[in-house]
């Protein structure tokens, strides 16, 4: 029941990276925004998810789940603001607010999972925890159309204003998320927590699995701002049926979560690692030469699965390479620090492509873009250390 409950936390990060897409129509041609301001608008909200990254999981751990009311309370404000803006400036500054507000999601969870469950489980509800990403791109891209439909952009972001508050309740109802961290309370000062953090930030390991974490966000979210547009643009599809096709995404996304964490039982994590990153660049890369919709929809859903299924062994794997929980802790947030920061230039730039060379060209650089971010990314996986007995070392711990 943890694991279901804190999947719907983490299903509200796909909905805020989706919003985008479903009312970037109506916002061009309300207020005439180009596709680089249209691409910053994703950018801003990844940029506010990374940089709140170590500062909710130091609060996390000391507080544990309570931090989500805080949290989560920013991220209803924040698309609030976002229902009622009238300017480009507002509607940047919600974003940020929303990201501010649901970055408190995954560091929360970093410190709710160890208290709550013991050390053989954690790998199965991380994986349940992850399948929500999946999940709230999804229910975003088949249920919001018909929401923008109505009511525009102002009933979009309302509805998801209305979604995080559903979903925080729903957690906070468990008694599990409420409780403070055993293991992280007072018996762990500010000293060292920061000798935790900048030992985290001297580990070429933890530095490696964040590389890995950017180049999936980068794809993951590159790929779900820019194929609806593409979809329309190249193959004339509807508006509502690319992003229903683009939903194929975020189901993917959903089943890859388990599908890595079943792999990564069997052959260990550093081989899903790889073979994940590999095939992710090779998918991308093919996208702009496909010639048939069908054949679009295909890869770009495998390069979305393909960005889940290492998702389990990255976070499953910062353990292996840290050596105290407040390490593990430090090392949670970089990965969303990282990542999140890293991969956030992807959508912009996206559209700056196309701003700057049209669309026929501008689609091409940008997906070759998304698999050159990809493609840097993969050379630390020769630097990769990561033992392949750890699911059982792991589960004769605790």
């Amino acid at each position: 029941m943890l694991g279901i409950t804190l999947m719907l936390l983490m299903a509200l990060t796909g909905i805020g990276l989706s919003l985008v897409p479903v009312v970037a129509d109506q916002l061009v041609a309300d207020f005439g925004f180009s596709d680089s301001q249209l691409g910053f608008l994703t950018s801003a909200f990844m940029l506010a998810l990374g940089v709140v990254a170590i500062p909710w999981g130091l609060a996390g751990a000391r507080w544990g789940g309570r931090t989500l009311v805080f949290g989560l309370g920013l991220g209803v404000a924040g698309s609030l603001v976002c229902t009622f803006a009238a300017s480009y400036g507002v509607l940047v500054a919600g974003r940020l607010l929303q990201g501010v507000g649901l970055g408190v999601i995954v560091p929360t969870v970093g410190s709710v999972i160890p208290a709550a469950t013991v050390a053989r489980f954690r790998g199965r509800v991380w994986g349940v925890f992850g399948i929500g990403h999946g999940l709230g791109v999804v229910l975003a891209l088949l249920i919001l159309p018909s929401v923008a439909a109505w009511g525009g952009y102002r009933g979009v972001f309302f509805t998801s204003a209305g979604l995080i508050a559903l979903f925080g309740l729903v957690a906070l109802a468990q008694p599990a998320v409420r409780q403070k961290p055993g293991h992280c309370g007072d018996g762990v000062g500010a000293r060292a927590r920061a000798r935790a953090l900048g030992t985290t930030l001297a580990n070429r390991q933890v530095l490696l699995l964040c590389m890995f974490n950017l180049a999936a966000l980068a794809v993951g979210v590159g790929a779900l701002v820019w194929t609806p547009p593409y979809l329309q643009a190249e193959f004339g599809a509807s508006v509502g049926t690319s992003a229903y096709l683009t939903a194929g995404l975020g189901v993917a996304q959903l089943v890859g979560n388990p599908l890595g964490a079943l792999a990564m039982a069997r052959w260990g994590k550093k081989p899903v690692i790889v073979v994940s990153m590999l095939l992710m660049v090779g998918c991308t890369a093919l996208v702009p030469f496909l010639p048939t919709l069908g054949l679009v929809f295909l890869f770009v859903t495998l390069a979305g699965l393909l960005t889940m299924t290492y998702f389990s062994p990255l976070f499953a794997g910062i353990a292996e390479v840290t050596r105290d929980p407040a390490q593990v802790g430090a090392a949670t947030g970089l990965l969303e620090v990282f990542g999140f920061v890293g991969a956030l230039a992807a959508p912009w730039l996206f559209g700056l492509l196309l701003d700057a060379t049209g669309q026929q060209t501008g689609y091409l650089a940008g997906y070759l873009m998304l698999a050159g971010i990809a493609v840097v990314t993969c050379a630390g996986l020769v630097f990769l250390r990561l033992p392949r007995i750890a699911a059982v070392v792991e589960e004769g711990g605790g």
